[in-house]
């Protein structure tokens, strides 16, 4: 699903007007009336129902007067409160002229009576219409809206936002001041980036997205990069198991990692692989550490290598690495590998050998971190997979500059050295060296644990192994990561979840959103 800016929304609506001579009026009516659905779902029956609409001088305050026309016409006590002047224009003067005829009851927000007479109202409110600021919407709120919304925040009503709740900056999800602390977000025809990035989610309650009738071919037209990872993505691009598969169809994985006391890694990188369809996973591990690897996970494949004095794998390392790589679909590298001087010339030694995509993780990483220029060098395609502060070792800028330009930051190094990235976290970006960005929603505080980063690597390899399209597959495995998260926290809880939950719930999630695809293929 495209997500765009509130900027680039209002030239989506302006080319449905213009070009497309779509009335400003009738998507307006649209968006009023996806609202009454939405309000519909909550309260089947709406006579008696007290609402309060607090509507701007915009096209959102307008979407806001069609949502009272249909509310009273379906029996609904509404009370609109309007903030200033009402400066109505286009559609939204023609819906203000309309609702002025109706019986409404109409109040203006301009000093501390009326505050009071809004705070008086909200305590026999069943619903609040957020439709004060729209899309346009940006730096902070102050004055009479500022104690507007934080009156409203302060009661327990139904609210709903009308595109996006105000206060919130479309385009950055930053707040600035108040914002609506919105239940559910209707938002028109494609979702704004400030909903799913940033602290927006914190505001926006449960988002749906809702269709006004601008064409598809309109959208598809204007190329967008930047899209909203989706169930309907990840099922369409699974790989499907057909009766005659056998092994060799789904890919080989080959691990380089681990250390001396770090040994769990690759095993949880490993069973994510596994759990993911891989069909073959093989580990190259230190010598040292290789027999107990064997023993704690039977499936995998293990080589022992000749290790550093410091219990690593390095360029000492190389010979046996070489004769492993023929044949493998995918090379991850760094879960558990450890810090030594060692791990950044074999990185660069490996770059030229490799004829596979390489996923790089965890302390492939932190030596990436000492001369990135070397990914120029690389012939095949490389995925970053970085955490905030891996992110912020590697771009040498402060983690709270990389979470608060979380995609801006991932395509800047994307684009740079023609790879993907992705940056973990709430909310996981993908980042592609089209310039194409991608944006998971699902996820779970239970993913902030330690190993659940190695099991996200042995998924992303897994799939890659699978999946022709490297974008798609890196959608899937952030994805289904994320539901697997969610899955862990309804079972165990968030507190205490560990990485190894994760794994164990992932067949469930898989298998749930594997029927999903299989219903779609015999029914079409």
């Amino acid at each position: 699903m495209f997500v765009v800016t509130g900027k680039e929304m209002a030239a989506i609506d302006k080319i449905a007007v213009e070009e497309w001579n779509i009335p400003e009026l009738v998507l307006m009516e649209n968006a009023g009336l996806r609202v009454v659905e939405e309000i519909k779902e909550h309260f089947p029956t709406l006579n008696g129902k007290k609402v309060i609409i607090i509507a701007g001088k915009g096209n959102n305050g307008g979407d806001g007067l069609v949502i009272a026309r249909h509310l009273i016409n379906m029996g609904a006590d509404v009370r609109v409160f309007t903030l200033g002047a009402k400066e109505y224009q286009g559609a939204a003067l023609v819906n203000y002229r309309i609702a002025q005829k109706l019986p409404i009851k109409w109040h203006n927000i301009e000093n501390e009576n009326s505050l009071h007479l809004l705070r008086l109202s909200l305590h026999y409110t069943d619903i609040i219409i957020d439709a004060l600021y729209g899309t346009g919407f940006n730096g902070s709120i102050q004055g009479l809206a500022k104690k507007v919304i934080e009156i409203i925040n302060e009661n327990s009503s139904l609210t709903l936002a009308v595109d996006v709740p105000s206060g919130l900056d479309a385009d950055s999800g930053k707040v600035q001041g108040s914002c609506i602390k919105a239940d559910v977000t209707l938002t028109f025809q494609l979702p704004k980036l400030g909903l799913v990035v940033q602290s927006g989610y914190k505001y926006t309650g449960k988002l749906k997205v809702v269709d006004i009738s601008i064409p598809v071919a309109l959208i598809e037209d204007l190329k967008i990069k930047k899209h909203l990872i989706t169930k309907e993505m990840v099922v369409k691009d699974l790989p499907y198991r057909y009766s005659e598969s056998h092994k060799g169809n789904f890919g080989h994985v080959l691990i380089i990692g681990g250390s001396q006391g770090m040994m769990g890694a690759v095993n949880l990188a490993a069973r994510g692989a596994f759990a993911m369809g891989a069909g073959l996973v093989t580990a190259v591990v230190p010598k040292s550490i290789q027999p107990t690897l064997a023993t704690s996970l039977p499936e995998l494949i293990t080589y022992p290598a000749t290790e550093t004095p410091q219990g690593t794998l390095g360029l000492v390392s190389g010979p046996e690495i070489i004769e492993v790589l023929s044949g493998k679909s995918v090379v991850i590298l760094g879960p558990g590998m450890g810090r030594n001087s060692e791990i950044l010339p074999f990185l660069t030694w490996l770059l030229v050998q490799l004829k596979t995509p390489l996923v790089i993780d965890a302390d492939g990483l932190n030596a990436l971190a000492e001369r990135l220029d070397i990914l120029k060098e690389a012939t095949v395609p490389i995925i970053l997979t970085p955490h905030p502060g891996e992110m912020s070792r590697l771009l040498d800028l402060p983690i709270q500059d990389i979470q608060e330009n979380r995609w801006e930051r991932a395509l800047d190094l994307a684009h740079k050295y023609g790879i993907w990235v992705v940056l973990k976290g709430n909310k996981t970006v993908i980042a592609s060296p089209k310039g194409e960005i991608f944006i998971n929603p699902t996820g779970s505080p239970a993913l902030a644990a330690a190993g659940t980063g190695d099991v996200l690597a042995g998924m992303i390899g897994s799939l890659l192994g699978q999946v022709n399209d490297i974008s798609q597959a890196l959608c899937a495995a952030v994805y289904l990561h994320g539901l697997a998260g969610e899955e862990a926290a309804r079972q165990v809880g968030e507190i205490s979840s560990k990485a190894g939950d994760i794994v164990s719930v992932l067949p469930q999630v898989i298998k749930k959103v594997s029927a999903e695809q299989q219903a779609k293929k015999e029914f079409g």
